[in-house]
């Protein structure tokens, strides 16, 4: 496609964030449910038409037409309607976004959220693509959109009833459940136990380091030529990647990040470094279960942990400061539960990079981390409470935050 309007049309297409996506784990495994995925085939070709899309937003509706390789105008002509088809004179027209146009993922968002709404599945405030449902009162179903690779946990009726309602407007598809790769990482639940691990072992091994000649002959300081330039942006991309599972090397790939625009060889050759030992060092997020309620049948209270730290002025040259955090969920609500050095943890949000503000001293540096793991720790906080309680309007959103009242 030639598509002349790409530059000026809306694409957005949701996909939810990796803490939705752990916090759907660990919800998982707090109310004792299976999880499954599901990728919608031909999801790009399925989305709403261009006549719908112009209804729904109230933007002007688009005029695309397209024509085919001289080649295939014989196949063309093979379909009913097109036998007499002359290129000179005629043109395809497309009646809705499809494969190659840049508003298809939006069409096709636009038509699944139609039919999550019907299922009664409300997102929430905080990531639109985080959806929940509640049956009298109880959580009874959570799922992540990633586009078209959906992720669900729940009663197993509902989500039966849910995946039954998307197939009858999708068509059929195949339905993962327990052990399966959603996002590049690799899902493994125990049936009997519903504890899940979470890893991107096999993604890793697909890795290969950069083999180049300029890494055999350089010195350290000395610039990578293009060619090389291009290997370490596609390297180090894949590697953050990793940042879903492997929060142990979230630092060093922070760090790494700050060459991208002038790589040195230096750079190239740490970053190849750390994929080595982390195809060594293989490691799983594992989500154990909670402590449960008073009743056995019933899912126990939790609470957010949250761990800050930061550094300041490590490098001398530049100056940065870094901070770091760590989103935690932990069994039990009372004091005693957050100080406790026994509780289950479930690890489902990490942030390391550099300080937002200028600090001049250590104790700005950590306070500053402080106050920025707070503000996101107030987000988290909001989703397990929609989780607890049911999404909730703005105003009662605002005023949690000014006078506390999570769950």
């Amino acid at each position: 496609f030639k598509d002349s309007e790409r530059g000026d049309i809306d694409r957005y297409a949701g996909t939810s964030s990796r803490c939705a996506q752990k916090l759907l784990a660990s919800e998982a495994v707090r109310n004792h449910w299976p999880i499954c995925t599901a990728d919608i085939s031909k999801a790009f070709l399925q989305g709403v038409t261009y006549e719908q899309l112009a209804k729904i937003t109230g933007e002007p509706m688009r005029e695309v037409n397209f024509y085919l390789p001289a080649n295939n105008i014989p196949l063309l002509r093979q379909i009913k309607g097109f036998e007499d088809f002359n290129p000179q004179t005629e043109i395809l027209h497309c009646d809705k976004p499809g494969t190659g146009l840049g508003d298809a993922p939006r069409a096709f968002s636009i038509k699944l959220k139609k039919v999550t709404d019907k299922c009664r599945l409300v997102p929430s405030q905080i990531d639109n693509e985080f959806c929940m449902r509640h049956d009298e009162g109880h959580l009874t179903a959570v799922m992540s959109k990633h586009v078209d690779d959906l992720k669900l946990a729940g009663v197993l009726a509902v989500i039966r009833q849910i995946l039954e309602e998307i197939q009858k407007v999708f068509g059929e598809f195949e339905i993962e459940w327990h052990v399966f790769t959603n996002c590049g990482v690799r899902h493994i639940q125990d049936k009997q136990t519903k504890e899940i691990t979470l890893d991107q072992i096999v993604f890793t091994g697909n890795l290969k380091v950069i083999v180049h000649a300029q890494l055999n002959h350089g010195k350290d300081d000395d610039l990578c030529c293009p060619e090389l330039h291009k290997l370490y942006m596609s390297l180090l991309g894949a590697v953050a990647y990793l940042s879903h599972t492997r929060t142990d090397i979230v630092v060093f790939i922070c760090a790494l990040q700050r060459h991208t625009h002038k790589p040195q060889v230096q750079h190239v050759r740490k970053l190849n470094k750390l994929l080595t030992w982390v195809q060594k060092h293989p490691r799983k997020l594992v989500y154990k279960r909670l402590p449960r309620g008073s009743h056995q049948t019933e899912p126990g209270k939790t609470h957010l942990r949250i761990v800050s730290d930061a550094a300041y002025k490590k490098e001398t040259e530049d100056g940065y400061s870094i901070r770091g955090a760590l989103y935690c969920r932990g069994g039990g609500h009372q004091t005693e539960a957050f100080a406790g050095t026994n509780t289950v943890i479930h690890m489902f949000e990490q942030d390391c990079r550099s300080q937002r503000h200028v600090t001049r001293s250590t104790f700005s540096a950590e306070l500053q981390s402080a106050n920025d793991a707070v503000d996101k720790g107030i987000l988290i906080s909001h989703m397990i409470h929609e989780l607890e309680h049911g999404p909730i309007t703005t105003k009662e959103a605002r005023d949690r935050r000014m006078d506390g009242g999570y769950a």
